[in-house]
């Protein structure tokens, strides 16, 4: 699984760790989850190592990738979340899968037989990647089954996206009809500010552009306490961590819903979800939400 898009500063790294976090989480999903940081800058690994009280890893990503096998870079976090760090030799990894394949198709499938070596250990494993399209995320996307494009409601946000799956994704299917079997599950609206009249035309453009089924109705709003969890690590001591996971959660069932569609009839046709832990737009916990038990993070 990999959310991702061609723009930065979108918030996708702390959307990947709180959607894993969430997922997890043995009150809540009680999944078995890898977290795998790529990106360059590291970002992920370092919310793990605030949110976690962690501060050395086996081995990195890329250490890993060059050594044939990710199974050794694998670090357990809680009893259902497994961490792969990153590093700020990710820029490596390119060298390293140019140097090793003989064509363009073997670029592209490099990362395959090294996540099917570990991906029937868990339910989900979510990549954090760099906002790019370069050899590295190639590999990662081949080696992904489904897609979140994250998307930033502005115009020039939603040109992206447009680009992103048109001009990217979708070649990468037509040139590997046998090899790529990724699905986009949706698009995510992100840094939606309600209040702000032109964003909210963005959204309904971007429903009208790819369709109500294809956007995800769950809405990561701008909130103060997600770019907190960007800078001081992921928290449940309140209630406004509270409503955070809520928000979460909702976009993790709406996931394995539109999972559930694909699977059983290879589209999202007519998709529906209604949310049932937090009211991004209305700012109100619903009664799941407030089940939620506020009693720390890392179980």
């Amino acid at each position: 699984m990999v959310l991702t898009n061609m723009k930065g500063g979108v918030g996708k790294t702390t959307d990947t760790d709180l959607l894993a976090i969430t997922a997890s989480k043995p009150s809540l999903f009680n999944q078995k989850v890898l977290l795998i940081d790529v990106d360059l800058q590291a970002n992920t690994t370092s919310n793990v190592k605030r949110t976690f009280n962690q501060r050395h890893f086996p081995q990195s990503f890329v250490k890993a990738v060059q050594s044939g096998t990710l199974k050794n870079a694998i670090f357990p976090l809680t009893k259902n979340l497994d961490f792969i760090a990153g590093s700020i030799a990710e820029h490596e990894l390119t060298d390293t899968i140019i140097d090793n394949s003989k064509s363009k198709r073997d670029r592209y499938l490099y990362l395959v037989k090294m996540v099917d070596e570990i991906k029937y250990d868990y339910d989900y494993i979510f990549f954090d990647v760099a906002p790019s399209t370069d050899t590295v995320v190639d590999a990662i996307i081949m080696a992904s089954d489904y897609i979140i494009a994250v998307q930033e409601v502005r115009k020039m946000a939603m040109e992206g996206t447009s680009n992103f799956i048109g001009k990217y994704l979708q070649p990468m299917l037509d040139n590997f009809p046998e090899e790529a079997h990724f699905q986009v599950a949706g698009v995510l609206p992100a840094l939606l500010t309600s209040h702000k009249k032109r964003q909210i035309e963005n959204y309904r453009e971007t429903v009208e552009v790819y369709g109500r089924d294809n956007v995800f109705h769950t809405i990561i709003k701008n909130h103060d306490r997600l770019e907190n969890f960007g800078e001081d690590g992921v928290s449940l001591e309140d209630y406004n961590d509270r409503k955070m996971f809520g928000l979460f959660a909702d976009l993790f069932c709406e996931l394995e819903a539109r999972i559930s569609s694909f699977e059983k009839t290879g589209d999202v046709e007519n998709f529906t979800y209604q949310s049932k832990y937090f009211d991004a737009l209305e700012n109100i916990t619903l009664p799941l939400g407030k089940e939620i038990e506020i009693n720390g993070v890392a179980e």
